[in-house]
């Protein structure tokens, strides 16, 4: 499927499917959506819509603002408009991606739909600007925000073409892009610094340290490990991780294995081996911190849940 009609007009279809001809094509499309499947990939972009580029299969590999950084299924690379980098795939089987156009207009539509959400605003408040938002570019998680969250969402059905409402989705992913913007900004503002670029690069090694937590909370974590990661000295990323996320790296390792536990505790797994498995010293600490998270200890979590399906 070509991008271009025989007129030289754009193909207006929202979802293309692409491969060599991304070569020769600039990228920078309003609300278009493009899967692309490439071996060999070479390519410098001068003058970038705004896009959110969705691992799928294999890793893409892109330079800008001075770093290198590779992309793979379940993250998203975000760059803003105007943005110039370097995009290269070398692999023998075909690396998938999709990557997301969003037109200003259409982020001023969402932007306006929010504004009149009172609700939604209680928890994000909107910037009274109307000045076009220049995104955090960074390699996200498609679990930490609830931008990732819908992109895995919309995954299976992009990867068999079906038919969509893609005004809907368009919408759809333009909204969440600003409400995860508007969070991320609100722990920006919380790290002391004054400087807005050394504050984004706070954040972004701070990211990376969360992104190993999440990889790694199973392990016996240790802080020196986790500031080696971010790049930052231990005593800082304390600091500023509390100050970004609200809760310090430990109680972010307890969060999540509390959170996996309840899995594993509904599946009928004995209290030694979870207590083992999520790296907790022994049965007495895990039950004792699933205990004072949840109200009630493990065992009678696991009761109360198989009561409340059998009453369903």
């Amino acid at each position: 499927m070509t991008l271009l009609t025989g007129n030289g007009m754009l193909n207006r279809q929202p979802l293309v499917r692409m491969s060599e001809q991304l070569q020769q094509t600039p990228l920078n499309f309003d609300d278009l959506i493009i899967h692309s499947r490439l071996r060999d990939f070479d390519k410098s972009v001068s003058d970038s819509g705004l896009s959110i580029k969705l691992g799928h299969i294999g890793t893409e590999r892109y330079f800008f603002r001075n770093r290198q950084v590779s992309l793979q299924r379940g993250e998203y690379l975000l760059v803003n408009r105007h943005q110039t980098f370097d995009c290269f795939i070398r692999n023998p089987t075909p690396v998938e991606g999709f990557c997301f156009y969003l037109s200003p207009r259409l982020i001023q539509e969402a932007a306006s739909g929010l504004s009149r959400n009172t609700e939604d605003l209680l928890d994000h408040p909107a910037p009274k600007s109307n000045k076009a938002p220049r995104f955090l570019e960074k390699i996200y998680r498609t679990d930490e925000n609830e931008l990732g969250r819908y992109l895995e969402q919309l995954r299976p059905a992009l990867a068999a073409h079906q038919q969509l409402d893609f005004n809907q989705v368009f919408f759809d992913v333009a909204t969440a892009l600003l409400r995860t913007h508007w969070r991320t900004e609100q722990e920006m503002r919380g790290i002391d610094c004054a400087r807005r670029s050394t504050r984004e690069e706070l954040y972004r090694r701070l990211c990376t340290a969360r992104q190993y937590i999440y990889d790694n909370y199973c392990n016996d974590l240790q802080l020196e490990e986790l500031a080696k990661a971010a790049l930052l000295s231990k005593y800082h990323l304390l600091r500023t991780y509390k100050q970004a996320f609200g809760i310090t790296p430990y109680q972010q390792v307890l969060e999540l294995r509390l959170e996996k536990a309840t899995d594993l505790v509904q599946q009928g797994e004995k209290l030694s081996s979870v207590a083992r498995e999520l790296g907790f010293s022994d049965r007495r600490s895990f039950t004792k911190a699933f205990k004072k998270k949840f109200g009630v200890a493990p065992s009678h979590f696991r009761v109360e849940h198989k009561g409340a399906v059998a009453a369903v």
